[in-house]
């Protein structure tokens, strides 16, 4: 239960966290750099699947995997783009919601790698991080990704979290709670 208010956390932020988190398919027309974005089929289709997927109170598999695809051809399509590197991101965070979590780390490795703003560099770098841990439950991979996070972005809010997260690696639910506990004189 604490790691997923962690998890859940911890996607607040990470849509929160930048002007490009807002971004759909529907304001690529006034945002994206790519020619004739407007008119890109895969762009209509990713509108068209965003829609379905605000609108549907429960996503089916088919349509995520529908629009993972989607945003991957469109970055494929765009690499320069930012709308192209911002619907990479939101592949990774569609593979995550999926439990396709070497999908997702390899997406996210590729959005490193693209985004030229060291912010959102250090978030994907964290989230890589954070899908080790909370999800895949290695916690070697774990505490290397969050240590490069601190180390590669020393001034960043992701390495801040990165070192929050350090002292929860590996730890069960149970001993989060008892820590907490602990830290705040409460007995359980």
């Amino acid at each position: 239960r604490t790691r997923w208010i962690l998890f859940v956390c911890c996607s607040l932020v990470m849509a929160c966290s930048s002007p490009d988190s807002k971004t759909s398919a529907s304001d690529a027309s006034k945002d994206s750099d790519a020619p004739n974005a407007v008119d890109d089929a895969t762009l209509i289709e990713i509108r068209d699947l965003e829609q379905k997927t605000k609108s549907d109170t429960a996503v089916d598999r088919a349509t995520q995997l529908r629009l993972l695809r989607a945003y991957q051809d469109y970055y494929n399509a765009h690499p320069q783009d930012s709308l192209g590197r911002h619907f990479l991101f939101e592949a990774a965070r569609v593979a995550d919601a999926m439990n396709k979590f070497d999908k997702a780390i390899e997406l996210l490795g590729n959005y490193h790698d693209a985004e030229p703003q060291l912010e959102r560099k250090a978030e994907a770098a964290y989230m890589v991080a954070f899908i080790y841990d909370a999800h895949m439950h290695n916690v070697e991979k774990a505490n290397l990704y969050y240590n490069k996070v601190i180390q590669n972005y020393p001034n960043s809010t992701w390495a801040k979290e990165a070192d929050k997260a350090l002292h929860l690696v590996g730890k069960s639910d149970q001993e989060i709670l008892d820590m907490l506990h602990k830290k705040n004189n409460v007995q359980p």
